[in-house]
């Protein structure tokens, strides 16, 4: 993949941001007790950033972005709503089914 984002080095900062990739996080983990093999092979894939929230632009959380499958979901509580934002750039995918409040699922075209 192209994209940096998803192969930063662990714990890097930039610009605010605070990254933990998936070897890192592994590692912790395994240091607590055993890890189910089926969590260990999702995380083994999965990169974590955090950009701290602005309160003063009417964000109520910080920003986090969870990459998996070449996808980055980013999330974000803010006075008026809440956002959710969907990259899938490193994919060839051209549908987003997603589903809201189990109202069944909806297809965005992602072109």
């Amino acid at each position: 993949m192209n994209n940096p984002d998803l192969t930063s080095q662990p714990d890097e900062t930039n610009e605010g941001q605070h990254a933990l990739n998936a070897p890192r996080l592994l590692a912790a983990l395994t240091l607590i007790g055993d890890l189910d093999p089926v969590i260990a092979d999702v995380l083994q894939n999965l990169h974590l950033r955090v950009y701290p929230g602005h309160t003063a632009e009417g964000q109520r959380s910080d920003y986090i972005v969870l990459d998996l499958h070449g996808v980055s979901i980013g999330a974000q509580r803010r006075q008026h709503d809440f956002y959710l934002h969907a990259d899938t750039t490193e994919t060839s995918d051209r549908v987003i089914a997603f589903e809201i409040n189990g109202t069944g699922e909806h297809d965005h075209p992602t072109r």
